[in-house]
């Protein structure tokens, strides 16, 4: 599959199953993700944020407790649900804007830090998101990544590997009538890079100083990294 065929592939199956990915996402996670978003969300600096891969908005509303947030997706069927969120919540300080993570439509610096939860292993171009992350944040802002992993525990990996490739695609095509996207997921969870591996691909993106946090038996992990400065103008935005 080349890199626009993925790029299509994966906008079309957001598409699809977005009326019942909030329900799916707690439900396969045993509600886990929001305590995941929660703590991704605690190494962001306040300021001016942009929640790239943004999806329904979950992280951006968290996000949005202490800081202003951009809420960017390219599947304009995923933001649709953001905004109603929203409005029930009367949340007045996050923008929802459809957007590619590999062509961002900011200036250098903007912001004083961005974040992606469950969206990096979705892009066509990784390494391309990861820079442009990287530019659109000011110098020393933070990038925070939150992705799945493999857990590194053998018992447990087992168990996990069962429930992850039996369990969680049967359940997910029953209630989202769609067996592709649930299928789709273990298979990019294995096939992404391991942990050492993509602190090397962020480094090579020009963020520094990465580090990362598994979480919950190694399930998630929390990638933690520096915007350097080598394109970014912005100041800080504290309020």
């Amino acid at each position: 599959m080349s890199q626009l065929q993925k790029k299509e592939y994966v906008r079309n199956m957001f598409a699809g199953i977005s009326k019942r990915y909030d329900f799916l996402n707690h439900l396969l996670s045993l509600e886990k993700d929001k305590y995941w978003r929660r703590f991704a969300v605690s190494k962001l600096p306040r300021g001016y944020i942009i929640d790239v891969c943004s999806g329904t908005g979950d992280v951006a509303i968290e996000a949005s407790k202490n800081n202003r947030v951009i809420a960017s997706d390219f599947c304009y069927e995923m933001l649709q649900l953001c905004r109603p969120k929203l409005e029930k919540k009367d949340i007045k300080n996050v923008s929802c804007i459809q957007n590619d993570a590999e062509n961002l439509s900011f200036k250098d610096g903007t912001f004083d830090g961005a974040i992606v939860a469950f969206g990096i292993r979705n892009v066509a171009d990784i390494k391309k998101a990861l820079s442009e992350m990287n530019r659109v944040v000011r110098k020393g802002g933070n990038i925070v990544i939150l992705e799945f992993s493999l857990p590194e525990n053998k018992v447990f990996r087992s168990f996990y590997y069962f429930y992850f490739k039996k369990i969680l695609p049967l359940v997910g095509a029953i209630i989202s009538k769609r067996d592709d996207p649930y299928n789709y997921l273990p298979a990019s969870v294995m096939a992404f890079p391991k942990r050492n591996e993509f602190v090397e691909l962020m480094k090579d993106a020009g963020i520094s100083h990465v580090e990362y946090f598994d979480l919950t038996f190694g399930i998630v992990t929390v990638y933690v990294g520096h915007c350097n400065g080598e394109n970014s103008v912005g100041k800080e935005c504290v309020f």
